[in-house]
């Protein structure tokens, strides 16, 4: 096989498994995506939840108020009927302080139904507000959740066209060169095989000697760069 197809190999190679690398980190990333998104959902709904909660319970306050006042509307119209069957002047006192206590207690009572049907109005609006608020975050949720568990499956696939690739590169390799290529790719430097341009190498950025860089140009023998060891080619960039 000619160097430059070995050359043309390594470089594919270099690509499916840089892909194959970015597809698996992808593979990790895109649970961890999703599990935040479902918290995100759980913790707007908890707000909506709770505010739900409250309403009940301002309206069951609601109704027991009600039947405590309409209680003390019903003691306050018994008593002033017995206003009516009293025979001395201290009963008839005694029950106008009862009927004096009746009312101001309902009078009370009634602020506060007043305050507490203001509470009622807001929260209704805001329960109204959030659940339609919850709704679209429901949609959004909802969709978003689809799409990466549509872009999950379609990775899986993706990296299988990248791993079968690869390994089909391999084969064309000549073993020592692949030996030459992996133990470098291994030795924690990335990438393997880089491009060489006016003297420079892409993987180092530092200059290599100008005879060297014109044997790259000819394509004579499979190169490493003098100073990160890396397996060098040239590239001609001139458009």
């Amino acid at each position: 096989m000619r160097l430059r197809e070995q050359l043309a190999h390594l470089i594919e190679l270099q690509k499916m498994e840089s892909a194959a690398g970015r597809i698996q980190a992808k593979k990790k990333d895109l649970p961890v995506q999703m599990k935040t998104l479902e918290e995100e959902f759980n913790s707007f709904s908890a707000v909506v939840d709770t505010e739900r909660e409250q309403l009940e319970s301002l309206r069951k306050r609601r109704r027991e108020k009600d039947a405590q006042l309409l209680a003390g509307q019903e003691a306050l119209k018994r008593t002033r009927e017995r206003l009516f069957e009293v025979k001395t002047n201290k009963e008839y006192q005694s029950m106008l302080k009862e009927i004096e206590a009746f009312e101001a207690k309902n009078s009370r009572m009634e602020d506060e139904m007043i305050s507490l049907l203001d509470e009622l109005d807001h929260l209704e609006t805001t329960v109204k507000t959030g659940d339609g608020e919850l709704e679209a975050h429901r949609r959004r949720y909802e969709e978003e959740k689809a799409r990466l568990e549509a872009e999950l499956s379609s990775l899986a696939g993706e990296l299988n066209v990248c791993v079968r690739k690869g390994s089909k590169l391999k084969k064309e390799i000549p073993a020592e060169i692949l030996r030459k290529y992996e133990k470098i790719k291994s030795s924690g430097r990335g990438v393997a095989v880089v491009a060489v341009w006016k003297e420079v190498c892409d993987g180092c950025h530092m200059t290599i000697p100008p005879q060297l860089y014109n044997e790259l140009q000819k394509s004579i023998l499979l190169t490493t760069c003098p100073n990160c060891n890396r397996i060098i080619y040239w590239e001609n960039r001139n458009g």
